[in-house]
């Protein structure tokens, strides 16, 4: 006896992808257009010319990222989607996700040592990195309910 389970629908799965996918683009293009920004804020501000390489190397590796995030989201919908969401690759993918998260929280930090502007970009930086470890404290406690639910699941279908 096979139980039912609810699953999201095609609709609301599609959207999310849509959804997804133009924050990627956004992202990719973000990333694209930094390069030459950094170029021209190098030029304007030549006192910090010095910072353009490290503060660029910074934002592209968050965008990074950001992007893997995104794609891992998007093939978690899919688990979803096709009820898959309890095999292994899914608990796989929330640990790219953790992962993800983390490494974009800690190279967000890690900007502070490169920042002369205000204290308020300071504060903003700071509190990102906030978030940042908030979502991975998030992502670990969803990632064990996963795990639990999964074992659980293995046990009904057993005992079924």
């Amino acid at each position: 006896m096979k139980t039912s389970h609810q699953q999201p629908s095609l609709v609301a799965a599609t959207a999310t992808w849509v959804a997804l996918g133009l924050l990627a683009a956004l992202v990719f293009v973000s990333c694209a257009a930094l390069i030459p920004f950094s170029e021209s804020m190098a030029t304007e501000y030549p006192e910090f010319r010095g910072l353009r390489v490290p503060l660029l190397t910074i934002a592209l590796a968050v965008g990074l990222c950001v992007e893997v995030i995104l794609v891992s989201t998007a093939v978690l919908v899919r688990f979803i989607r096709r009820d898959r969401i309890f095999n292994p690759a899914a608990q796989r993918l929330v640990n790219v996700l953790s992962i993800s998260v983390l490494t974009a929280t800690t190279t967000t930090g890690a900007t502070l040592a490169f920042i002369p502007g205000p204290p308020l970009l300071a504060i903003m930086i700071i509190a990102s990195v906030l978030v940042g470890i908030t979502l991975f404290f998030v992502l670990l406690v969803l990632k064990s309910l996963l795990r639990r639910t999964a074992l659980m699941r293995t046990e009904l279908d057993e005992v079924v």
